[in-house]
């Protein structure tokens, strides 16, 4: 008797299991539990699913919970974290039964990247199988909307921020971090801590659509102006620290291995910069907020809906180098107004905590697709 190829087994091996993976499912209830599709990075995406679940677990006494496979999961509510969770892999591994939700936090017609059209392109044969597509911007509503999906399945919820974790620091507090992470007492300390390099290694390749370049100038340009330190965190970040050692501009770089450790890098800080083309947030423009930063962004995400220029921070159109320094060198050199947009911002982010937004996410979202 021959033996049967192993590609064959191996084959029957990953069908059984899949379909054994179901059979625990058959006696939950259906429609009772929430499950959010995270990847597995300590990232955004995970954090965020990290926060939804703890307070609709709390607030609304629902078995939420993060997952990482979609195998054995039949009649529930799935929430995909991503785009790319859903569109690259969701799409075809969630069992049908399931009431399908995913987030969608940025991305437009002027990203040429392939990974990007593909997203956009499969939109609209995805939509008849989803009951909600998540979104923190108006920008991205709008977008959405123009690609074809009805408003009814679009909601609009913004990204939270621990107000427990993310708070100010006191005068002691900022020296004794600056001295620790090597920011000179007398240089402008600038931020910068999202992904803007593409993959998850070094990041030698920029991620345009993050705007790396237009960071590198305009830091280029305060830097002949004004003493700057940048402090950078996050991964894949080679392309701006290969940028800033050819500038001459000193740095430090930290890859933390639990985002939560954050928050010192913020006290740290005179100003954050957002250099994005495009964003779904990003969530820096709460954690800036609240830790008590000033911000200067591009037109982009959430700072487009939450910064009032001027007020509370100051926004620019989108590659606007001149706009960005100059409303940095105006922060840097009238400590009244840095004062003002500290303290405006405080106020505006007190909405945005996650036990608040989690809420909004369990009223909007989830609790209409429970049984």
């Amino acid at each position: 008797m021959r033996a049967l190829p192993l590609r064959f087994v191996s084959r029957s091996y990953r069908f059984l299991r899949r379909r054994l993976a179901y059979l625990p499912a058959i006696f939950r209830r259906p429609y009772s539990r929430v499950y959010y599709g995270s990847e597995r990075a300590d990232w955004v995406v995970y954090w965020v699913g990290h926060y939804i679940t703890h307070y609709v677990r709390q607030i609304a006494g629902v078995d939420c919970q993060i997952t990482y496979t979609y195998d054995g999961i039949l009649h529930q509510v799935v929430h995909f974290g991503s785009r790319y969770a859903y569109l690259a892999r969701g799409f075809q591994d969630v069992h049908p039964s399931n009431r399908v939700v995913f987030t969608w936090f940025h991305g437009s017609d002027a990203d040429p990247s392939p990974h990007n059209q593909q997203m956009i392109q499969m939109l609209p044969e995805c939509v008849p199988h989803v009951e909600k597509i998540v979104t923190a911007s108006s920008i991205a509503k709008a977008r959405l909307m123009g690609w074809g999906v009805p408003e009814a399945k679009i909601a609009l919820i913004p990204l939270g921020v621990n107000l427990r974790r993310f708070q100010p620091a006191t005068p002691a507090q900022r020296r004794s971090w600056r001295e620790r992470f090597g920011s000179p007492e007398l240089a402008i300390c600038i931020g910068s801590f999202q992904k803007d390099g593409v993959g998850w290694g070094q990041g030698l390749e920029p991620k345009l659509v993050k705007g790396p370049d237009i960071f590198l100038e305009t830091v280029q340009r305060l830097a002949g102006c004004y003493p700057v330190f940048v402090l950078l965190t996050g991964p894949a970040r080679g392309y701006v620290k290969h940028g800033l050692e050819a500038l001459g501009v000193p740095y430090r770089h930290e890859y933390l291995q639990n985002y939560e450790e954050i928050v010192p890098y913020y006290h740290c800080l005179d100003l954050y910069l957002v250099t994005s083309r495009d964003d779904g947030g990003p969530k820096a423009v709460v954690e800036c907020m609240t830790t008590g930063v000033p911000i200067v962004s591009t037109l982009v995400g959430m700072a487009a809906d939450l910064i009032q220029s001027g007020d509370n921070g100051y926004v620019v159109e989108v590659e606007d180098v001149d706009g960005l320094v100059d409303a940095a060198a105006h922060l840097i050199e009238h400590p009244d107004q840095r004062q003002r947009c500290v303290e405006n911002a405080l106020t505006t982010v007190q909405r945005y905590d996650w036990s608040q937004i989690a809420l909004q996410y369990y009223e909007r979202v989830y609790k209409p697709l429970l049984a």
